[in-house]
């Protein structure tokens, strides 16, 4: 029974700091340019003009209320126009808790804003990984799995990285606006609900099974 039971051992999840150098929230294709959140946040008056550039008036209506927002709240915060339109901010500002559960302060939360599918409206999302990865697929697939119940608003999946080709747990949180823009209601709830159901789902992977 014991000699079973060893055999059936895979490796456990470990913590996304022991590779940290390359699991990285935003992609890094060739022929687009990556910017560290440091640099971001040092430049992000740099990059308005380009962020805002080609926008439709509902899209930069709800990033200026996003920046509003950020500024009054004192959140540290970048805009980055080379992946999609991106609002960088550290993990910390948003649920410091994930630091216990071995997010680094600086680990990255993606915020933008997007027509919704039926091209009625926008939709307005949160985006952050999950502090835990393994090379093995069938832990990260049973991870995924063990997560996913403690979601009421947001969503669990599997990503690749396309820094090292392993899978990325990823949870996301998308609320639908509809113009006028956003109001300072919503994103206190949306960031609220974000923060709660990501520090909820650390905690459980934290107890996360061997295999």
């Amino acid at each position: 029974m014991t000699q079973d039971k060893d055999d059936r051992k895979r490796p456990h999840l470990r913590l996304v700091v022991d590779n940290a150098e390359k699991r990285a929230g935003r992609p890094a294709d060739k022929g687009e340019e990556f910017f560290p959140l440091e640099d971001l946040l040092a430049r992000r008056d740099d990059f308005r003009t380009l962020f805002y550039a080609g926008l439709s008036p509902w899209q930069a209506k709800a990033y200026e209320k996003l920046e509003r927002f950020f500024s009054v709240r004192e959140w540290s915060y970048g805009l980055d126009p080379e992946h999609g339109r991106l609002v960088v901010l550290p993990i910390g500002m948003v649920c410091p808790e994930a630091v216990e559960y071995g997010s680094a302060p600086q680990d990255e939360v993606l915020v933008y804003v997007v027509e919704d599918l039926e091209g009625n409206g926008l939709s307005l999302s949160v985006e952050m990984i999950l502090p835990y990865f393994s090379e093995d697929e069938a832990v990260m697939e049973e991870a995924f799995l063990y997560s996913t119940p403690v979601h009421q608003y947001g969503t669990i999946f599997l990503e690749e990285n396309r820094q090292d080709n392993l899978l990325d747990l990823m949870y996301r949180l998308t609320f639908p606006l509809f113009p006028p823009a956003m109001s300072t209601r919503l994103l206190e709830r949306l960031f609220s609900v974000a923060a709660f159901e990501f520090r909820e789902t650390c905690r459980i992977l934290a107890e996360y099974p061997e295999g």
